[in-house]
């Protein structure tokens, strides 16, 4: 969004994508800002009769929850959990007149780095199907999809579609250019650092890695990882590597976030973790739909034959992601002890995040403040705070070309 592109995203690898900002260069107008996932309002969103009364405090708008996956073996065995993300994709791509799908994908000449790219076709999406459970940004790449013939499919994680939502308030032509977008639950992306650790786990160096599949290829799939130049594989299961390694070094922003399951897009899909996962169980999706516009086209494909789906009781939402809920429900209790030691904080208004807070017992809602108390004071996160505390402050900054960003008090968004 900045006119004189003086901003770039750059992989800092124990805190995640960072912006960079020539400030020698900078105008301060804003628009970067504008933009931002970290200022966001829940009264964006479009609550009506139709969306599940018990449901909107805590997950937003929902109009149906559905358990299912694709239809086609391969899309679900490749997919992280039923596939339905890549089936629904690929319909839009076959039957909706869609230019291409813009989402993430490994980096082939690096494989430990994410890049956008824009899908075209069923291989494309079948290559890069499967979580990615490190730093990624496909609203770098927006321009493909303001500058393309017809309109595009978005797959992102949740702060990944409200700065998309963002961008079409500033640019009307990305309404026209958008088609569909589909949210994945997200826990936290972890930090390349954590990739290094579970790397290290397995005994591989970095430079040995050709090939790094997270999960996938069954439910949950196990993480893979090929040794470049040879057919030696090494192979760990999802518990241990996102259970015991990759989620504990998840951003602190991404813990300060209300929104894990994509309240902003068309369609939502996640695990349904509501039942044990038998050994050698094909995958399962939960799909949320969100918008009138998600409900017609998932119907649609559900018709063609594309993904199959039944709808279930609302409470298998919570029942399926309770870390999630709980994370919702302690936000409010983390940001209260962030701004008593004056740290700058993500702005967010609405999302009932008092009330969630609320429903806690008092011991998990002293817990919350108290334990973000302590991981402030271990972590100093203080120590840079700007001194007007203003928003607007909250972007790293390269200080006249020299590329180390400025340490501030809290992960900006």
């Amino acid at each position: 969004m900045c006119a004189d592109h003086n901003i770039r995203l750059v992989d800092i690898q124990d805190q995640g994508l960072r912006p960079l900002v020539n400030s020698a260069k900078c105008r301060k107008c804003g628009e970067c800002v504008n933009v931002c996932p970290g200022i966001w309002s829940v009264h964006e969103h479009h609550f009506n009769s139709e969306t599940i009364p018990q449901l909107r405090r805590s997950w937003g708008p929902v109009l149906e929850v559905l358990e299912g996956y694709a239809a086609n073996p391969e899309i679900r065995y490749k997919g992280s959990s039923g596939g339905v993300a890549t089936a629904l994709a690929l319909f839009c791509l076959e039957n909706e007149q869609i230019s291409g799908v813009l989402h993430i994908s490994a980096k082939p000449e690096a494989p430990l780095q994410n890049v956008p790219v824009f899908s075209k076709s069923r291989e494309e999406l079948l290559a890069c199907a499967g979580s990615r459970y490190s730093p990624a940004a496909p609203c770098e790449k927006l321009n493909w999809v303001d500058v393309s013939d017809s309109p595009c499919v978005f797959i992102g994680k949740p702060c990944d579609v409200v700065a998309l939502r963002k961008s079409q308030t500033v640019n009307s032509n990305l309404n026209k250019k958008v088609g569909l977008t589909i949210g994945i639950f997200c826990a936290g992306t972890p930090t390349t650092k954590g990739t290094y650790k579970l790397l290290d786990a397995l005994g591989v160096k970095p430079e040995q890695v050709e090939h790094l599949r997270y999960r996938g290829c069954g439910w949950p799939g196990m993480t893979t990882v090929k040794v470049r130049g040879s057919e030696q594989t090494h192979h760990m299961t999802y518990e241990e590597s996102w259970g015991g390694i990759l989620s504990k070094y998840a951003q602190l922003r991404c813990r300060l976030c209300p929104d894990s399951t994509g309240e902003f897009a068309d369609i939502s899909c996640g695990d349904a973790w509501y039942r044990e996962v038998g050994s050698g169980e094909p995958g399962r999706s939960l799909v949320l739909v969100r918008t009138e516009r998600g409900h017609r086209i998932l119907h649609k494909a559900m018709e063609s034959g594309y993904i199959e789906l039944e709808r279930v009781q609302p409470e298998v939402l919570a029942a399926s992601q309770k870390a999630l809920l709980n994370k919702r429900q302690n936000l409010f209790g983390r940001l209260l002890a962030m701004r008593i030691l004056r740290v700058p904080v993500p702005k967010y208004r609405g999302f009932a995040l008092f009330r969630n807070w609320l429903r806690l017992p008092v011991i998990k809602k002293m817990s919350s403040v108290l334990g973000t108390f302590r991981r402030i004071i271990t972590r100093r996160l203080w120590r840079s705070l700007p001194n007007d505390g203003r928003t607007s402050n909250c972007i790293n900054e390269v200080e006249k070309g020299v590329e180390q960003p400025r340490k501030l008090g809290a992960d900006s968004g």
